[in-house]
Parts: structure tokens; C-alpha cells; sequence
């Protein structure tokens, strides 16, 4: 009989109650679960949106305003992406220090709403100090806008499904991120980079306003 205990422990079948399930039904229900929650599935529909207007200008735009507007080389175009990691510093460093987060609606938008404003900034007549501060600025905006919402989903959403709503999250805000990639390149081409973050700038701010005006986002406490 002892013997046998090793072949029945290889050979005993799992709890039919925890079975693995079809990927077909998680999908579906972590699909489910953020069509049902409207600041999620808003927030996500949203961050795709922006990808557009607001990563595309920073990612493809930027080295040809410094170039081309600026005047300035390689050096300056460093200079201002690395000013983007104090300005999150600084954002986690002042949403770190609170016991609770409260009113995380109006901070994580109207924190975008700022990193907006600084983009159409970016398309003005700047010198280089005042640029300088304006990215600081849009680092602190970005840090509030991504730490609030990594929080948010952490404590919101169940445990058993966070890593799906988490997966649906990554995949919907990233996926016109190549698009807005080719639209900014082919923008800067056409009307110049200025003019590409005057107009990214404006809309980010416009679609942080409008998101708002949903009670869902602007109530998320």
C-alpha cells in the first residue's frame, strides 16, 4: 500500500472545481467587467485616444522642434527628455506622502489635462530655460495621471480578475499608439512640429475636459 501512494499522487485527478477554464470564457468575462465599469472602460477608450494627440507629438515631433524651432542640437533634445524623470520624481514624491488618495478623478485627468497644456506650450516661441520647465511640468502631470490609475485598478478591481482587466487596460490604451506615431511623423512633415504641438496639445486638453464631464471620472474617489 505505501507503494501505491507515489502512483496515486501522480495519477489522482484535480478538483473538477478548479479546472482550467476556457481563455475564451476569461476574455469574455474580463471583457465584460470593464464594459460594466463606466470610469474604466471610459479611462481606456480615452488613453487610446490620447496616444494620438499627446504621445505622438512627444515621441515623433520633439527632436525636429529642437531642431528646426529651437535651433539646438542633440545636446538640448537630451537635456529635455531627462527632465521628464525629475518631473516624475517630484509627482510620486508629493502623491507618495498622502495616507489615501481622494478625488483621483479630478487629479489623474486634471493632471492630464496640465500635460496638455504644456504640450501646446512646447509649440511656442520658448527659450530654453522656460521649456525646460514646462516638460518638468508635464513630467509631474504624467506621474499623477499614471500612479492614480495604477492605485485605482489595484484597489477596485478584484483580485481574481486584475490581471486580465489589466491586460484589456494595457492592450486598449496602446492600441492606436502606432497610428498616432504615423500621424504625428506625417503632421511634422506637412505643418511643421509647432504646429503638431499646438494641435496636440489643444486636443489632449479638449478630451481631458470632455472626459470630465462624465460624473463617473469626475466623482472617482
Amino acid at each position: 500500500a505505501c507503494c501505491l501512494v507515489p502512483l496515486l499522487a501522480l495519477t489522482a485527478r484535480p478538483d473538477r472545481g478548479r479546472q482550467r477554464r476556457n481563455v475564451l470564457e476569461d476574455i469574455h468575462e474580463s471583457v465584460g467587467f470593464v464594459l460594466g465599469i463606466p470610469w474604466l472602460w471610459i479611462t481606456i477608450v480615452f488613453a487610446s485616444v490620447v496616444n494620438i494627440s499627446y504621445s505622438g507629438p512627444w515621441s515623433v515631433a520633439l527632436p525636429f522642434l529642437v531642431k528646426q524651432h529651437m535651433h539646438a542640437g542633440v545636446g538640448s533634445l537630451g537635456l529635455l527628455y531627462a527632465t521628464l524623470s525629475p518631473g516624475f520624481g517630484l509627482g510620486a514624491a508629493w502623491l507618495g506622502r498622502l495616507p489615501r488618495l481622494r478625488r483621483r478623478g479630478l487629479i489623474a485627468y486634471g493632471g492630464w489635462a496640465v500635460g496638455g497644456l504644456m504640450t501646446l506650450l512646447l509649440g511656442l516661441p520658448l527659450p530654453l530655460v522656460a521649456t525646460l520647465i514646462v516638460v518638468l511640468i508635464a513630467g509631474v502631470a504624467d506621474a499623477a495621471f499614471a500612479l492614480i490609475w495604477t492605485n485605482t485598478l489595484q484597489e477596485m478591481v478584484p483580485q481574481e480578475l486584475l490581471g486580465r482587466v489589466a491586460s484589456v487596460d494595457s492592450l486598449g490604451s496602446v492600441m492606436l499608439l502606432p497610428a498616432g506615431y504615423g500621424l504625428a511623423g506625417w503632421a511634422t512633415d506637412r505643418i511643421g512640429p509647432a504646429a503638431v504641438f499646438l494641435i496636440g496639445g489643444a486636443l489632449t486638453f479638449g478630451l481631458c475636459v470632455l472626459v470630465l464631464a462624465h460624473p463617473a471620472t469626475r466623482n472617482l474617489d
